[in-house]
């Protein structure tokens, strides 16, 4: 029968659930726009049914695609009364009258797909065990700090703790205070002069870990129903990788490195490796601040660190995760090609740019840790005077360049083994995710290929920028081009990704 000039299948009693009903009517064509013979040109498949109902959606906007291709899969999923109201208006073929007894029948087939789903879950639980009482995961716990529905979650304990050393130093008289390393030098070491303090634990970190919560949720969301494997598996796969992070981060940064590098300098009454920072300072000038004083603040502060180094890297290893499982979820032979096509280019777009976006704040955390180790040694009296004066005698505009002190500081190998990680992941990610992209046409990934590489170029020279901190005459010139190009590619990353989901959707 043709309606409106398509395909029009009447309702007929059976005892059909939804998944039966919608599989023999998608099957058969209902609704679609019928040829010279009054035959359907072809079954629905997910794409068209989901443009169709976007046509009747006043609003443009319809049901989301992978909504659509849930009704087409083998799964337990029903459908929404709201979805029904625009599928019945698909099969009625906008016939008001027909629509309306097809929104019955497919209440009705829902219902019984909802009886039949409680009486298999009453069976098993009738006869399955009762499980056994979970005990405690370090992994789970780990992935449970990033749950994306609370995402400003880490962001604020790291603001609040941060907030500790701000009253701690202006209560001592340390967050702004100066020493002479040498004659004539009255050198700022101050707290409210530390970038890695301030630029970068308290702002750049926050948006990592924004970052991550936020591309986890969407992967968790994402991340189709029939796969054999929970997240929650592949999250407990990782359980000896979640417990080395969490021993590294409060053994080896907290209690290591603060026992062997500040409490011994305390005792001793010299610094260990001759830096002196906002904390070490009560060695120089114990007038201002005592060092009993300055144990239990840099105590703190080690621990603080240790918590956010935690949260940095539990953050690199569910980007990791999810790439990983991006990979292995869409090289599966159940979920290649074809009508999935658009999704798949879709996500792993999406990923990319969280991964590069993540990425790149990390680099810049690392870059203010070297930048601020690099500057307590040098003959500077201030960390700006010290860029202005590079940026100058590079340009010819000043006669006095800058040297460095007999010091040598141990943040260069923690900044260092930051940034090798997270470069470390970036590009493995990258690979994880051009394992699945790699596989379609390239007039449907140009746009992601192409992104991807200029997105691998700036953390290259995000990351030579690093190195070359301090190297030579003129580094603060190089500095400022690699601040600039990171906010950019930020912002421009965003806007090649939107563009390519747009196009791919």
């Amino acid at each position: 029968m043709v309606r409106n000039g398509k395909y029009y299948i009447g309702p007929q009693p059976s005892d059909d659930d939804f998944k039966s009903l919608f599989a023999r009517l998608s099957s058969a064509g209902a609704g679609r726009p019928v040829d010279d013979n009054g035959q359907p040109i072809g079954p629905w498949t997910p794409n068209l049914l989901a443009e169709e109902i976007a046509q009747l959606d006043p609003a443009g906007t319809g049901v989301d695609p992978r909504t659509v291709q849930l009704w087409f899969q083998e799964n337990d999923k029903g459908i929404s009364a709201q979805n029904i109201r625009w599928l019945a208006k698909v099969f009625g073929c906008g016939d008001p009258d027909a629509s309306s007894k097809w929104q019955v029948e497919l209440s009705a087939a829902q219902a019984r797909l909802s009886a039949k789903r409680r009486r298999q879950d009453d069976k098993c639980y009738a006869g399955a065990p009762v499980p056994a009482k979970q005990g405690f995961s370090m992994a789970r716990l780990s992935e449970s700090l990033f749950d994306g529905r609370r995402s400003l979650n880490l962001p604020i304990v790291v603001w609040s703790s941060a907030s500790i050393f701000w009253f701690l130093s202006y209560i001592f008289g340390i967050h702004s205070i100066t020493y002479s390393p040498i004659e004539g030098l009255n050198k700022q070491v101050g707290f409210f002069w530390s970038p890695s303090w301030i630029i970068g634990e308290m702002l750049l970190l926050p948006f990592v870990l924004i970052i991550v919560s936020e591309l986890l949720a969407f992967w968790k969301d994402r991340r189709p129903d029939s796969l054999g494997d929970s997240w929650a598996s592949k999250i407990e796969s990782y359980r000896v990788s979640y417990w080395a992070i969490f021993l590294i981060c409060f053994v080896a940064i907290f209690a290591v490195q603060w026992a062997g590098v500040y409490l011994l300098a305390f005792i001793q009454g010299a610094a260990a490796n001759g830096m002196v920072d906002w904390l070490l300072v009560s060695i120089e000038r114990p007038e201002v601040v005592s060092r009993t004083a300055t144990i239990y603040i840099s105590a703190l502060a080690f621990l603080y660190s240790g918590m956010i180094y935690w949260f940095y890297f539990i953050g690199l290893l569910l980007l990791f995760t999810i790439a990983s499982d991006f990979n292995d979820t869409f090289t599966a032979p159940d979920h290649q090609g074809g009508e999935n096509s658009p999704i798949i280019i879709t996500t792993g777009t999406i990923i990319t740019l969280g991964v590069f976006r993540a990425t790149v704040f990390g680099i810049l955390l690392a870059t203010t840790i070297k930048l601020n180790a690099a500057y307590l040694i040098t003959d500077a009296e201030t960390i700006m005077g010290w860029l202005v004066n590079d940026t100058l005698f590079s340009l010819g505009r000043s006669g006095d360049g800058w040297h460095w002190l007999n010091q040598s500081p141990s943040p260069f190998f923690t900044s260092f083994l930051l940034l090798a990680i997270t470069c470390v992941v970036f590009f493995t990610c990258l690979v994880f995710i051009f394992k699945v992209i790699g596989e379609y046409p390239a007039s449907e990934t140009a746009c992601i290929k192409v992104s991807s590489l200029k997105m691998a170029c700036v953390v290259i020279f995000l990351a030579a920028n690093y190195l070359l901190i301090g190297k030579f005459y003129g580094f603060s010139l190089l500095l400022g081009v690699a601040v600039l190009l990171a906010v950019y590619s930020l912002f421009r990353a965003g806007a090649g990704v939107a563009w390519q989901s747009a196009n791919s959707e």
